[in-house]
């Protein structure tokens, strides 16, 4: 996921994540929706953001996980915020065009990532189990009724639940199948910054990463660039997420399906 920083959130949390949070933009469906709202999270005035924003080809990062994003009160402290392409008006049949259904397909690669990292159900809540204090995924409409800070209905009463839920399993069931028959080199060490490490062990975790597609310089620095990388692949694979290479993604960089 590429970053763009909102303006507006919190650093840290005070509540540990127990929900995904789905909201719609109320932005026209376009190839670079989720770029044009991630940029409007970043300059607005008005004090709001998610943790991402998706559309049919992309996901742009706006909030870390580890931080709050201003999106649906009495939801934030605990929550991940996803924001999709579309409006809370459109049917459901408008919701599974071509467009919609990769834009879910984008959306339940990410929750997966969040399920796995964070040991959230794949399961979409009820009113009574949000209020309850149950792990799951909730709507923006869900957490207004429930916490009544908000008035916002979205995504909509027609939103496919049952089509995003589906796909997050398979996403989830196809990331199972990591193989073991492959020879990983040893690691030695964590690999972190700041400060930056370097060395010959960063330059093999540089290029194995090379390999997997992802774009980095195999300099033997551990840098900035790199931890990015790291925290995205940590995300993905349902990882601890740190940013730093420890032992546990060092190995997932050579065993973990790659998707």
């Amino acid at each position: 996921m590429k970053l763009v920083q909102a303006r507006w959130y919190h650093r840290g949390r005070i509540s540990p994540i127990r929900l995904i949070v789905v909201h719609s933009m109320e932005w026209v469906e376009r190839a670079t929706t989720a770029e044009e709202c991630a940029k409007m999270f970043a300059t607005m005035n008005r004090q709001a953001s998610a943790h991402a924003c998706v559309d049919a080809n992309s996901v742009v990062r706006c909030v870390r996980d580890q931080d709050t994003a201003w999106a649906a009160p009495g939801g934030n402290a605990d929550g991940l915020q996803l924001e999709l392409a579309g409006f809370a008006r459109q049917t459901r049949a408008e919701w599974l065009d071509a467009y919609g259904k990769a834009m879910l397909d984008q959306a339940a690669a990410v929750i997966a990532g969040w399920s796995r990292a964070y040991k959230i159900p794949v399961k979409k809540l009820t009113q009574t189990e949000l209020r309850a204090g149950k792990r799951g995924i909730t709507s923006h409409a869900d957490i207004s009724a429930v916490y009544r800070r908000s008035d916002h209905t979205d995504p909509g009463t027609k939103f496919p639940w049952d089509e995003l839920i589906d796909r997050v399993k398979a996403e989830l069931d196809g990331a199972d199948g990591g193989r073991d028959d492959v020879d990983v080199p040893d690691w030695k060490r964590t690999l972190s910054w700041p400060p930056t490490t370097k060395g010959d062990d960063v330059k093999t975790w540089q290029r194995q990463m090379r390999k997997r597609g992802w774009k980095l310089d195999v300099d033997g620095w551990y840098a900035g660039a790199d931890a990015e990388v790291c925290w995205a692949f940590q995300e993905e694979k349902g990882l601890k997420v740190t940013g730093q290479v420890d032992e546990a993604t060092w190995r997932a960089a050579w065993t973990a399906p790659i998707t």
